[in-house]
C-alpha cells in the first residue's frame, strides 16, 4: 500500500535565478535530471502530477520517458502565477491529502520516505531543513514533544534561523488558493503547522547548485 496515494511536482516556472536557460527539473546534477531524482522516489505513489510551463514538451518529452502513467498539468500563466497555482492547478478536485513539491530540489532517500510515511497519517505536515540555500525561506521553529515531529511557527526571509522551508508538503484539500501568493504565505495562515525535518538541496543559484551537485556525487558513490 502506498504511503500516499497522490503528488503534485511543480515544474512550470523559469529557472531564471539559475541562468541556464531550462526548468530547474531539467538540470543535471551528478549526471541525472532533478526530475529523475524525483520520479525514482515518487515510484510508489500511485497518482503523480506533473504541472509544465516553461519548454513544456521538452519536460513532457523527458518525464514520460523516465515514467509513463504520469498525468500532466499545464499552467499556461507561469510567467505571471506562483508555484500554489501549479499546485492548486495540479491538485483540483482532489478530495484527498496530496503531497506537494517543487521540481528543483534533491531529497535524501531515507529522510523523503520517513516524511512520507509520517504525512500519509499527519497531514497538514510540511518540510523544513537546515538552513543551507542562498534564497531560503527561514522557519522558526519549535520543538515538539513527540519525535520527529516539530512546529513551525513563522516564515521569513530576512530573519535568520537554523531552518528553512524545504518547499515540500502534504496538505488536505482546501488549503491552497487559486492565484495566490507564495505557498509559504499562504501556509502561514495556517500556523503552527506540524513539521518534519527532510534533507533536502533545492537548486536556485549557482552556488545551491554547487551544494547539490556534491551531496549527490556523495549519495551515487555510497550506492
Amino acid at each position: 500500500m502506498p504511503l500516499v496515494e497522490h503528488a503534485v511536482i511543480a515544474v512550470a516556472g523559469l529557472g531564471s535565478r539559475l541562468g541556464l536557460g531550462k526548468p530547474k527539473c531539467l538540470v543535471e546534477v551528478a549526471g541525472r535530471r532533478i526530475l529523475e531524482w524525483q520520479l525514482e522516489l515518487l515510484r510508489d505513489v500511485p497518482d503523480v502530477r506533473l504541472v509544465v510551463g516553461y519548454q513544456e514538451q521538452e519536460v513532457i518529452e523527458t518525464a514520460f520517458r523516465l515514467r509513463r502513467n504520469l498525468t500532466l498539468v499545464r499552467n499556461p500563466a507561469y510567467r505571471t502565477t506562483t508555484t500554489q497555482q501549479s499546485y492548486w492547478l495540479g491538485a483540483r478536485y482532489l478530495e484527498e491529502p496530496c503531497l506537494y513539491m517543487d521540481g528543483d530540489i534533491i531529497f535524501e532517500r531515507e529522510s523523503f520516505l520517513a516524511f512520507l510515511e509520517s504525512a500519509a497519517l499527519h497531514a497538514p505536515l510540511i518540510g523544513i531543513t537546515p538552513a543551507k540555500t542562498q534564497q531560503a525561506v527561514f522557519a522558526s521553529v519549535v520543538e515538539g514533544p513527540h519525535a520527529p515531529f516539530r512546529s513551525v511557527t513563522s516564515f521569513s526571509r530576512t530573519q535568520q534561523t537554523p531552518w528553512e522551508w524545504a518547499n515540500i508538503a502534504c496538505l488536505p484539500p482546501g488549503l491552497l488558493e487559486e492565484n495566490g501568493r507564495d505557498v509559504f504565505s499562504r501556509l502561514a495562515l495556517h500556523l503552527p503547522l506540524r513539521a518534519q525535518s527532510v534533507e533536502a538541496f533545492e537548486v536556485d543559484t549557482e552556488a545551491d547548485l554547487a551544494q547539490a551537485e556534491e551531496y549527490a556525487r556523495k549519495i551515487r558513490a555510497a550506492s
